[in-house]
């Protein structure tokens, strides 16, 4: 790949995303009003080119009409949308790196900064003061890093930090389920039934006088009595089953941690300029 390449070039590329998938056709170009070089281009997603999504061009490479992008597929598609008067301003730009989350990440890859070919499909107007290159940007993060004056391109980078947090399933207990056995007194109630002699005096008969053999002596009589007798005995059944099941209690736990932030503060009077964005036909 040569060291410098053709900003129309660029603008006609196919787009594909870090892992070599294919997003789709470039459709603008915005390039940076200081540096004369490309920072974002625009490109087409979706069914039949139906959506566009703004990608900055940080880590790229361009060859054989090929524009390799160094974001996965799903974060371009997921890109903030852009207001439909085509401006990149100063906070469109520090949108899209928060959401690309750039930290450093610098684009070496160089355009010619001539003027684009007639019919050229490159857009422009990133907007002054972002998207130094190399040795530029590295001096301006360590002027910001040191607390000193911006090199003379008149910008700085401004940096934060942001929390990641991430979740580690642990374990957190265990529960055993074990049986054993306890000795309890039951009492339970049984009907039984027992004979017991009643003694009953009636006259004589006439049938038992004529039978009368009219001796005196000593006679017995007698009967057998009965009673019911309760018998115990045991047996081992089984009356139920039990297991261990596990439920998942869903719960919101809050983190709170402190973060470094950088602020920017301007002496003098400030004009905020914004990035234009020249379509291709505006420039037929």
């Amino acid at each position: 790949m040569a060291d410098y390449n053709r900003i129309e070039d660029l603008a006609n590329a196919t787009a594909y995303d870090v892992n070599g998938d294919k997003v789709g056709g470039v459709k603008d170009v915005y390039v940076n009003d200081t540096t004369g070089q490309p920072d974002f281009v625009s490109v087409n997603h979706g069914l039949f080119g139906g959506g566009d999504s703004i990608v900055p061009l940080r880590g790229h490479s361009l060859q054989d009409g090929e524009l390799h992008l160094a974001f996965a597929k799903d974060r371009i598609e997921d890109a903030p949308d852009l207001d439909e008067n085509g401006h990149l301003t100063n906070a469109d730009q520090e949108a899209f790196y928060r959401h690309y989350g750039l930290e450093g990440v610098e684009d070496r890859t160089q355009y010619e900064t001539g003027a684009p070919a007639a019919g050229a499909a490159a857009g422009a107007g990133a907007g002054a003061g972002y998207g130094e290159h190399a040795a530029d940007r590295d001096r301006a993060e360590f002027a910001d890093r040191e607390g000193v004056a911006a090199d003379n391109d008149g910008s700085i980078v401004r940096s934060e930090e942001q929390l990641n947090v991430d979740k580690d399933r642990v374990e957190s207990g265990q529960v055993r389920l074990r049986k054993y056995v306890v000795h309890e007194t039951e009492t339970v109630e049984v009907p039984v039934e027992r004979e017991e002699v009643r003694v009953t005096r009636e006259p004589i008969s006439e049938a038992d006088r004529a039978n009368y053999d009219g001796q005196l002596g000593e006679q017995e009589a007698s009967v057998t009595l009965h009673e019911d007798r309760v018998n115990v005995s045991k047996e081992s059944v089984p009356v139920e089953k039990v297991s261990l099941d596990k439920d998942t209690v869903r719960e919101t736990h809050q983190v709170t941690e402190d973060v470094a932030k950088e602020r920017i503060e301007t002496d003098g009077n400030v004009v905020d300029e914004t990035a234009r964005d020249i379509r291709p036909e505006d420039q037929r």
